[in-house]
């Protein structure tokens, strides 16, 4: 029997074991690219760290697919002694130690950074050209931060759409950029625990290529954010919050 032949490419995913402080911390899948980055968004976005600065060490091994970051026992204690994990509504079992209580207690995004439609349009075409595993293989989700005073765009993908998160917004960490001058970009859809993410992070924006669910567009009314879906073509936008920080073409 002739049994059908696998694509020629296709996404890669493998288990990533990470530890904080010598400690198991979660084992999840993913694509093993830019795991510096994926940690730094990740422990931002989970409230560990604040930025770069914060990591004492990190090692990475990509081919054994461990990650091993130390920060001071305060800041690990924020997840290590977590009395729950909760699982992602996204691919790649994403775990987050944020319940939606925990993500309603956020402070709001307060800084006065606007954007046009026109712009974020721009982006995302940008963004999906800018995502070559996508291209390569049809089965990734990507994820990129737009420093909007420059227009650069730092893009990462990823088989989960909060993975591609953590990374792009890692990589903006890494960069320097001032949240308050970015917006975030995703081909995937913003739940609630993405719209935690952009909150912890500071942008006041997040644009989707599909669509946001309804406890996102509540957070996101409470926290001062933006979120806009269906960002593909100018007649097929949503803009599902107020709208403060969109300013007209």
């Amino acid at each position: 029997m002739n049994l059908p032949q696998p694509p020629v490419s296709m996404p890669v995913e493998c288990r990533v074991r990470v530890s904080l402080n010598g400690s198991e911390l979660l084992t999840l899948q993913m694509t093993p690219d830019a795991l510096d980055d994926w940690t730094v968004g990740f422990l931002q976005s989970e409230g560990v760290i604040d930025g770069p600065a914060d990591l004492l060490a990190l090692r990475v091994d990509a081919n054994a697919g461990a990650v091993d970051a130390h920060v001071s026992p305060d800041r690990a204690a924020v997840v290590l002694e977590a009395s729950a994990r909760y699982l992602t509504s996204g691919c790649g079992k994403g775990v987050t130690f944020s319940s939606v209580k925990d993500a309603m207690l956020l402070r709001p995004v307060t800084h006065a950074l606007t954007v046009t439609q026109g712009q974020l349009l721009a982006w995302t075409r940008r963004l999906q050209a800018e995502s070559p595993q996508y291209a390569k293989t049809g089965g990734m989700h990507a994820a990129g931060v737009v420093h909007v005073p420059t227009e650069t765009l730092v893009v990462r993908e990823d088989i989960g759409r909060h993975n591609a998160v953590d990374k792009a917004i890692g990589a903006a960490l890494k960069a320097g950029w001032d949240p308050a001058e970015a917006v975030v970009l995703t081909t995937g859809r913003i739940s609630y625990e993405m719209c935690t993410k952009l909150a912890r992070y500071g942008a006041g924006v997040g644009a989707s290529l599909t669509a946001a669910t309804d406890q996102a567009i509540r957070l996101a009314e409470r926290l001062g954010i933006d979120l806009l879906g269906y960002v593909r073509k100018p007649d097929k936008v949503e803009l599902y919050t107020r709208g403060a920080r969109i300013r007209p073409d």
